[in-house]
This record gives C-alpha cells, sequence and structure tokens, in this order.
C-alpha cells in the first residue's frame, strides 16, 4: 500500500470511529456520545475530502 492510500484508510478508520461512537450513543440515549460521534466523523471526512483535493493539486502540476 503507498502513502495516498495508507493516508486514505486512516482518514476512513477514524469517520468510522466517529459513527461507532454515535451509534454507540444512540443505543444508550447519551448525548455527549452522539455529539463527539458526529464530531469525529466530520472531522475525519473533512481531513479525507482536504488530502483527496490536495493530492489532486499535486497531481496535476
Amino acid at each position: 500500500m503507498n502513502e495516498k492510500q495508507r493516508l486514505y484508510k486512516n482518514q476512513l478508520q477514524l469517520a468510522g470511529l466517529g459513527i461507532v461512537i454515535f451509534v454507540f450513543g444512540l443505543i444508550e440515549s447519551n448525548k455527549p456520545c452522539i455529539i463527539i460521534g458526529l464530531c469525529i466523523f466530520l472531522y475525519g471526512l473533512l481531513r479525507l475530502l482536504f488530502f483527496k483535493t490536495l493530492f489532486k493539486k499535486i497531481d496535476s502540476k
């Protein structure tokens, strides 16, 4: 696996962890867990999109 793929995989794992925490918060009716899960999910997704656009700009040069 090259560095790009490893970076994408790590960001998707982070987003997946956010989903797991979110679902756990829904099951336990724990509002802070729901909020933290959503924040982690969005953080992982935003980083993934940021790195995707960054690599597209680097590759186009």
